[in-house]
């Protein structure tokens, strides 16, 4: 059997009784994360474009985009949601490829409330369309410039259409087929709106492939080959796509949880610096020079003097700017006001970014290191190989709701935040998705 075939036979049968607990407890959590950032993202200022950007040519009214107060078409909700929990910068990521849910649920969500799917039917469609996302996108293709992220999430975005949509096996390899012709994204494009827009397509376009599959075009089976001509010059081994599919632990549980609004290349070094800055008590004035270490992949956030706030999601300089001033970092410090803010400007100057060119060219490479030297010649360094929220470490229920609260306060009010954060709880018993989403939206 081909590895489309044991694909496409494992979305296909695949149900809510055949998913262990342990995974639809975390796939909740992360559609707890991703709603949150569908929330925040909706008042950034790319979310606001893309509203705009869609209304302007609206006329539909069949889904709501979270966050946003406004029912859109099909493609403009899912569009829209693609954008706005990128623009958050709270995506979920497994690595080295970075293949990520923001893929998954800014699609689920839409089709879920336009056909009055259940929780059961989003956590099953959005489990699947993540476990067959990871397995196929396993293999990091950074090395070539290419954005993993929606390169192969366009595959996960088609198959969690494909689920609810509950097409048959040669509709699902259809839709496969048709989803890796619109596979893009590029490194290239980190720090600008485009990082956005390449997610948000692959949301979209995902939507697309399963709806044309299911009005019958056809798209190749061969992804072997497809899969073959990209990783050309990588280490791969395709047996490892369907091996233990549906059988032993859900790849689901690769993912990473993020927990600061910033590129998740800095994650590692942020949780470094705030385990320093607590031992120490230490201030932006009691700093001489932050040393961050990194591959060469992770050096794209080597940026000192970041020229807009979406550029400062992705500079290291920063993000440990504003960790020394305020001990903290969260969506206000992506701000006009926090970019020219004197201290953090001044505390940018002493982060120095070192790459090791012999490290893995791949996101999160090596083992990361951060060595802050103190004015009175003091040096603190730390070692990490994943930040807290990989699957070496993985955070809590509580910790999760902590995330969802963080991230929401700015926007719904706390009474708000109390109800929706029981609906996403109990997801899995939630009857018909369109009252849940009613409510975010």
């Amino acid at each position: 059997m081909t590895i489309m075939n044991e694909i496409a036979e494992f979305v296909y049968r695949t149900e809510f009784k055949n998913i262990p607990q342990e995974t639809v407890f975390f796939t909740r959590a992360l559609a707890s994360k991703i709603i949150a950032a569908m929330l925040a993202g909706a008042r950034t200022i790319a979310g606001k474009r893309a509203v705009s950007f869609a209304g302007d040519m609206e006329k539909s009214m069949e889904a709501s985009a979270i966050g946003t107060g406004r029912r859109f078409s099909l493609e403009n909700a899912v569009f829209i949601n693609g954008i706005t929990c990128h623009a958050a910068e709270l995506e979920d990521d497994q690595f080295p490829s970075a293949t990520s849910d923001i893929t998954i649920f800014p699609i689920a969500f839409p089709i879920a409330e336009n056909i009055g799917a259940s929780g059961k039917d989003l956590i099953t469609a959005s489990a699947v369309g993540i476990e067959v996302m990871h397995r196929v996108g396993m293999f990091p293709l950074s090395s070539k410039g290419i954005t993993d992220l929606p390169f192969y999430g366009v595959i996960g975005a088609a198959v969690t259409a494909a689920k609810l949509y509950k097409l048959n096996p040669d509709q699902i390899k259809s839709a496969i087929g048709i989803s890796i012709g619109r596979a893009g994204g590029y490194i290239v494009n980190f720090g600008t709106d485009a990082h956005y827009i390449e997610s948000a397509c692959a949301c979209r376009d995902g939507l697309m492939a399963a709806r044309l599959a299911q009005l019958g075009m056809s798209g190749t089976s061969d992804l072997e080959r497809w899969l073959t001509q990209m990783c050309q010059g990588t280490k791969f081994d395709l047996n490892r796509i369907t091996e233990g599919l549906g059988k032993t632990k859900w790849r689901v549980h690769e993912t990473w949880v993020k927990k600061y609004p910033c590129c998740f290349l800095t994650h590692r070094h942020i949780d470094m610096m705030l385990d320093i800055l607590s031992k120490r008590a230490a201030g932006d004035s009691d700093i001489f020079r932050i040393d961050i270490h990194v591959g060469p992949v992770d050096n794209v956030c080597n940026r000192p003097e970041p020229i807009d706030t979406e550029d400062a999601r992705f500079s290291f300089h920063h993000i440990m700017g504003a960790l020394m001033v305020d001990g903290d970092i969260d969506s206000q410090h992506f701000t006009n006001e926090k970019m020219a803010d004197e201290r953090i400007c001044a505390a940018r100057k002493k982060v120095n970014v070192i790459c090791h060119e012999n490290w893995p060219a791949e996101f999160m490479s090596g083992v990361a290191r951060i060595d802050v030297t103190l004015q009175d010649g003091t040096v603190l360094s730390e070692e990490k190989f994943q930040a807290r929220g990989g699957p070496e470490a993985p955070l809590s229920e509580a910790e999760i709701e902590t995330l969802y609260r963080k991230y929401t306060r700015s926007v719904l009010p706390s009474s708000m935040i109390d109800k929706t954060w029981g609906r996403i709880a109990a997801l899995d018993r939630v009857d018909h998705i369109s009252d849940l989403v009613s409510l975010l939206a």
